[in-house]
């Protein structure tokens, strides 16, 4: 015995209302507290980031290349305004597959929003920890702290630099993303004009973009054409 057939819309009908979900991109299905912001999720520890010397100087380490957008400048500034140094204690270190994080290629105005977007955060997380590092060194609240030219300085003027405080192994850790980076209204280096890293090297002929890499041990190769067959036709033409 079969029952009674229903068309589709009479079992909508019958259930009071259907619901259809679908996604296009299943990688946006991620939780809020697994997703990374930017390029961060392609390299998800500090390290892969940026590195302290014992000097105070900070290497910033981009996948993002300079091909004349100004983006190694902007990126530079980027870490100097979280990490509250001074430009010229930032250096870039950019392209270098051994080096650097994989964030694929440099295209479409992406290096600040997606690349920028990585560096903002690490150097955020990167600058609360060394304010945690220098609240234990100096038994002095982290919020009384004050971060300023690569240094960190408590209210009786006691004073430790971010070289004295990055030990080995600070910035080995992941990568949280949950340190706000600094408000806009705030910003001293970001937005600000100053000199382009790339610049210098344009005006004296130095080489400047990735076609200009001579990797130790590169050869070169040059296609050597035979001579034009139509001469030598036309003279086997006169000698016949």
């Amino acid at each position: 015995m079969t029952g009674p057939l229903l068309t589709r819309r009479q079992f909508g009908k019958g259930l009071a209302g259907l619901v259809v979900a679908f996604t296009l991109a299943p990688e946006l299905e991620l939780s809020a507290e697994t997703a990374l912001p930017g390029d961060l999720g392609a390299a998800p520890t500090l390290d892969a980031w940026l590195a302290i010397d014992a000097n105070g100087m900070v290497t910033i380490f981009t996948g993002k290349v300079e091909i004349g957008q100004g983006a190694l400048t902007a990126l530079a500034q980027i870490a100097a305004e979280e990490l509250d140094l001074p430009l010229a204690q930032v250096s870039m270190v950019s392209g270098d597959t051994s080096l650097t994080p994989d964030e694929g290629y440099t295209s479409g105005s992406q290096s600040i929003e997606y690349g920028g977007t990585a560096i903002r955060f690490a150097c955020a997380q990167a600058r609360q920890l060394l304010l945690d590092k220098a609240s234990a060194s100096l038994v002095v609240p982290a919020k009384l702290l004050k971060a300023a030219d690569g240094a960190v300085t408590a209210p009786d003027g006691r004073r430790l630099t971010y070289g004295s405080i990055a030990e080995a192994g600070l910035l080995q850790r992941r990568a949280t993303a949950q340190v706000p980076p600094k408000l806009a209204s705030g910003y001293k280096i970001v937005g600000r004009s100053v000199q382009r890293l790339d610049i210098p090297a344009k005006m004296t002929g130095a080489p400047s973009y990735v076609q200009d890499m001579h990797p130790a041990g590169m050869v070169f190769g040059r296609i050597v054409r035979t001579p034009p067959l139509v001469p030598c036709l036309r003279l086997s033409m006169r000698l016949l």
